[in-house]
């Protein structure tokens, strides 16, 4: 399975955090349900002025909640999964970017031209 990252600007609720919990949680479930794996999640910023007024949903936002989500899932479920965002009235802004799909993508192998000396190999005396 190809590894997604997903930046999503979520719109501000002042009062509670619960709209942006819910979101969080049902899109980790849609992944989750389907047999994909959440690596791991980071909050940007809650409440943050966006850099100019977006229209989302037939409303104007000036801030929002920011958040980024790196998964694992089939590309039929990320289809799905944008589906979803594109329909959730807390969603002002998304975009997803694929970061790899096989294992040599996501933890290259070392530079060959590096030599590597194994410790033992040493006097004492370079200690």
């Amino acid at each position: 399975m190809p590894l997604y990252e997903l930046f999503c600007i979520a719109s501000h609720n002042p009062t509670s955090p619960a709209n942006l919990r819910q979101l969080i949680d049902g899109i980790a479930r849609q992944i989750h349900s389907s047999g994909g794996v959440v690596r791991d999640m980071k909050s940007l910023g809650v409440g943050l002025t966006l850099p100019m007024r977006m229209r989302a949903n037939q409303q104007y936002h000036t801030r929002g909640d920011h958040f980024t989500m790196l998964f694992d899932t089939s590309p039929p479920v990320l289809k799905r999964l944008e589906g979803t965002l594109r329909a959730d009235p807390l969603v002002v802004r998304w975009t997803t970017l694929k970061k790899g799909e096989a294992i040599k993508d996501l933890n290259p192998t070392p530079d060959p031209t590096i030599k590597w000396e194994h410790p033992t190999n040493r006097s004492y005396s370079e200690y």
